[in-house]
């Protein structure tokens, strides 16, 4: 069935789709269970197929998270997905990636308040510690070199992550942002039943068209690993853009002309 739309899934944990914040007893807080990729993925499919009744996808693709998805998607569906174009995200989380997502979960973990995830009252002390990390990772080094960060109204580093982090990360729930934070760190397309952890034989099982979108100062996903990436792949390139955003970059809506380019180019 051919139907010309394009549609977004919410990811498992976030607090909008199923989430140890509103989930019942005796699965709520921490009894949340651990959600990976593939039961994303899985849900998405049902999605798609029963429930929508689409048996060819033009294009899989997705920023971070969304992108270590649209990886799975076209292993695990190659004959469903026609075009992939992973953005800033990895095929398999990398170890220096878990550092980071180590020392986030232990600014959680550590609070004072947090009692296992049965917390009681918000963790600001945990979250704003947690907001502080993640700015030195979202952002390049260049960025806070250039003060690039005045574009967002902060006269400095510190005023940055006051103005630009902060406020999200604390009106997120703590035990929401531990799952996604397990999702991310087990990261694995080649984790499953269909592989059996060999890693190249599962990109080598995806035939989709697929250009790979690191950005060139990512410290999450630098483009060395998806350069590896797209040799395992039959059809697929790595194209590499350019931005002191780093990680952040597809949110820098001032320049979208690299990425759309490659976007319209596998939707033909």
């Amino acid at each position: 069935m051919l139907i010309n739309t394009l549609f977004f899934t919410n990811l498992l944990g976030n607090g909008i789709s199923s989430s140890p914040s509103n989930t019942p007893a005796p699965f709520d807080r921490a009894r949340f269970p651990k959600i990976t990729y593939w039961d994303n993925v899985s849900l998405q499919h049902q999605l798609v197929t029963k429930m929508l009744g689409i048996d060819s996808l033009r294009l899989v693709t997705g920023w971070s998270m969304g992108a270590s998805q649209a990886f799975l998607w076209a292993a695990r569906y190659p004959d469903l997905v026609r075009a992939a174009a992973p953005i800033a995200g990895s095929a398999r989380t990398a170890s220096y990636n878990k550092v980071f997502l180590l020392s986030l979960r232990r600014t959680l973990e550590l609070d004072p308040s947090f009692k296992s995830g049965f917390y009681e009252q918000p963790l600001l002390q945990g979250l704003k510690a947690f907001a502080s990390i993640y700015a030195g990772w979202g952002f390049s080094e260049e960025f806070f070199r250039t003060d690039a960060f005045r574009v967002f109204g902060a006269k400095d580093y510190e005023q940055f992550v006051e103005y630009f982090w902060e406020p999200f990360f604390t009106s997120c729930d703590p035990n929401n942002l531990l799952s996604q934070l397990w999702t991310w760190v087990d990261g694995d397309i080649s984790d499953n039943s269909i592989y059996n952890g060999d890693y190249e034989a599962a990109l080598r099982a995806i035939t989709a068209k697929t250009v790979i979108l690191p950005v060139n100062l990512d410290r999450y996903f630098p483009p060395v690993d998806s350069q590896y990436e797209a040799t395992h792949i039959p059809n697929g390139r790595c194209h590499v853009l350019k931005s002191i955003w780093g990680h952040m970059e597809p949110m820098n809506l001032s320049d979208t002309t690299d990425l759309d380019g490659v976007l319209n180019e596998l939707l033909v």
